[in-house]
């Protein structure tokens, strides 16, 4: 197990491994930075001196600054901080990536409903054990993470994926400055925030989604005559499609778990459980992390040209995606998380 970074509270100095630091993305750099950081912090702090070097001073110092307590060691890579000991002790959310995982696998069948059937079953899954989350009201994990590269400016498809998977897949959104490496200026990113899980998930279809739109584009570009020129009109196209399927998806869902608590409360057997509106779901807990993270926020929209036909046939595509593989990407954070093969 290799250190990262160091802080050194005599001279007042932080030190970040060369080689971690030179192959890396920047919100990896970032964590480790802030991590030293809060160490600095703690050492000068009344209660902090007489603490361990991870006690509850540094954690709060953590918490204030959106730094990570584990994320200046790393095994071989760099992997999404906390990934070793995600989630261990929590038995249920074990056992759901287990079966989402294996209905994924099944997503992949050649047989068009039985994919479909894999795919939205999983889906339920992930979403009625986020709602056992909120209504259980337990104290809970978030972290937050790149969404892609930092960019001066992003395809408008980039903006559609970052409100999907904002809107049905648990996760908030928020565009941060970020340091553009290969163009030395500072550009912009998406950077969302959830339970680790969550996260993973969301950066797995994020990844899946941009590769369906790749491998897609080459199909289709010859069979309709579209010329590069059309490419960022088809992958809006694949974003809005995707949008909707979800869209269908969740209202149904919504409207089962509805009945299934009337029933309930019919027979005396509901507990307090309010959420039931899985396209309007409002997570306390991970409000109060973003608030804490980012402070005031403001929503920012941005206006497409007029559709094309491209626009049209990648919104098809969207429609007929299935979501299939692990719920885990193999990703660190060198890369964004590339789809399983």
């Amino acid at each position: 197990m290799r250190r990262l970074g160091t802080a050194d509270a005599g001279t007042w100095t932080i030190q970040i491994n060369a080689e971690f630091a030179a192959a890396q993305r920047f919100d990896a750099v970032r964590d480790v930075f802030l991590h030293e950081v809060a160490h600095l912090w703690a050492s000068v702090h009344p209660e902090g001196r007489s603490q361990s070097d991870h006690g509850p001073v540094f954690r709060s110092l953590c918490t204030r600054l959106g730094a990570d307590p584990a994320a200046t060691r790393a095994r071989e890579s760099f992997p999404a901080p906390d990934r070793s000991r995600r989630d261990s002790s929590d038995e249920p959310l074990a056992r759901l990536k287990v079966k989402v995982r294996k209905l994924l696998s099944l997503a992949r069948s050649p047989f068009p409903e039985e994919a479909h059937a894999a795919a939205a079953k999983a889906s339920e899954l992930i979403a009625r054990h986020h709602l056992s989350e909120i209504e259980e009201g337990k104290p809970r994990d978030f972290i937050s993470r790149f969404l892609c590269e930092p960019a001066r400016r992003h395809p408008r498809h980039v903006f559609l994926l970052a409100n999907v998977l904002r809107r049905f897949f648990f996760v908030e959104v928020v565009w941060v400055p970020a340091w553009v490496v290969s163009k030395g200026c500072v550009g912009n990113v998406p950077e969302i925030s959830g339970r680790p899980h969550e996260v993973e998930m969301a950066l797995y279809v994020f990844d899946f989604i941009e590769n369906t739109i790749r491998r897609q584009w080459d199909s289709v570009r010859g069979a309709h005559g579209f010329t590069g020129r059309d490419y960022r009109q088809f992958a809006v196209g694949v974003a809005s499609g995707f949008h909707d399927k979800l869209q269908e998806e969740r209202r149904r869902l919504s409207a089962r778990i509805r009945t299934e608590r009337m029933a309930e409360a019919c027979a005396g057997q509901l507990a307090k459980r309010p959420c039931a509106d899985l396209l309007n779901v409002i997570d306390p807990g991970l409000g109060a992390y973003v608030r804490e993270r980012y402070g005031r926020l403001r929503s920012i929209g941005r206006a497409g040209p007029k559709p094309r036909s491209s626009y049209y046939v990648g919104r098809q595509v969207g429609r007929e995606i299935v979501l299939s593989r692990g719920i885990e990407s193999a990703s660190n954070a060198a890369v964004a998380p590339r789809l399983p093969r």
